[in-house]
């Protein structure tokens, strides 16, 4: 099942709108969802772990919201990856695949057809080791790209530099990943949602091993790490332990907006980050289906939150 919701400004603070078509769905069986950075971010990739196959997608602002463009055209048969992403490097998208077992990265260049090439490849086991992460997301500081990982079991985060190399060969795109950050965390944080504030990195995080949401901030110098901003903040989110899903809604000048997800009460609440990092303000709250997967995008001047089950 598949539900768009349009989001926008409104009298009353936020206005939650269901946008759905007839044939405004997905095809069943997705374990990851992520629509590409930059001037395609109208474009919906759709990968299925088990087969490794990713369908692409047209997003648009109006009936019918979703359409299916390329079905099963790229086959992602290296590793079976437990989280997809995007980011935009030198002017070009990219896919990031992530495979949790032993610890591997892949990195695929979207073409201008939407195919992917072939991936480079990362994997680390010994001194920073890249296995087991249940969080992984990529960022750009002072104009250079990192990737975060984070394990909830192990409490261990790491960040990766990511940079263009001069030349690379057989198609495979031109990078190099290098660690250049490892700490240790408490266990259990989820719920990872990154954002920026004066083209600074910070990101909204929830623990629910031992109750406290956090809102931390990355340093410019990503090799120096990350400081909690604002800290034991769940009085301000009384569902905290309930939430399952959460993502930044992209907005107009890079305003942070929260999407939360609560899987006990199917309700989905937009929040508006304070500018301190010290708290939010709940604009609005909708009842939705339930739904396991919910990625946010903008187009033009528009928002939305797709749901997905």
């Amino acid at each position: 099942m598949t539900s768009i919701y349009s989001v926008a400004q409104s009298a009353s603070g936020m206005a939650i709108a269901a946008c759905n078509a007839a044939n405004s769905a997905l095809k069943t069986g997705y374990t990851s969802l992520v629509t590409l950075q930059g001037m395609h971010s109208d474009i919906l990739y759709a990968y299925n772990k088990t087969t490794k196959k990713v369908d692409v997608y047209q997003l648009s602002t109006q009936a019918p919201f979703v359409q299916l463009l390329i079905s099963g055209g790229t086959d992602l048969n290296l590793f079976a990856w437990d989280q997809l992403r995007s980011f935009v490097l030198g002017n070009k998208s990219y896919l990031m695949g992530y495979e949790k077992t032993k610890g591997n990265f892949g990195f695929y260049e979207v073409r201008e057809d939407f195919s992917l090439s072939k991936p480079y490849t990362f994997s680390n086991m010994r001194s920073w080791p890249t296995q087991n992460f249940s969080e992984v997301s990529p960022f750009v500081a002072t104009g250079l790209m990192y990737v975060l990982g984070y394990d909830d079991a192990k409490g261990t985060v790491a960040i990766f530099s990511l940079d263009v190399i001069s030349t690379s060969a057989g198609g495979v795109p031109p990078l190099n990943m290098l660690n250049v950050w490892y700490h240790q965390w408490a266990k259990g944080w989820e719920d990872f949602s990154f954002f920026q504030l004066g083209q600074s990195n910070f990101f909204f995080k929830i623990n629910k091993a031992k109750l406290n949401v956090n809102i931390d901030h990355i340093l410019d110098n990503p090799a120096a790490g990350t400081v909690e901003i604002g800290s034991y903040l769940q009085n301000q989110l009384p569902n905290a332990l309930d939430v399952t899903l959460a993502c930044i809604i992209p907005w107009a000048d890079g305003e942070p907006y929260l999407a939360t997800y609560d899987g006990k009460t199917y309700a989905l609440n937009v929040y508006k980050i304070h500018a301190d990092c010290q708290g939010w303000t709940q604009l609005n709250t909708a009842t939705v289906m339930a739904s396991t997967q919910m990625i946010s995008y903008r187009i033009g001047n528009q928002s939305f939150v797709l749901l997905y089950s």
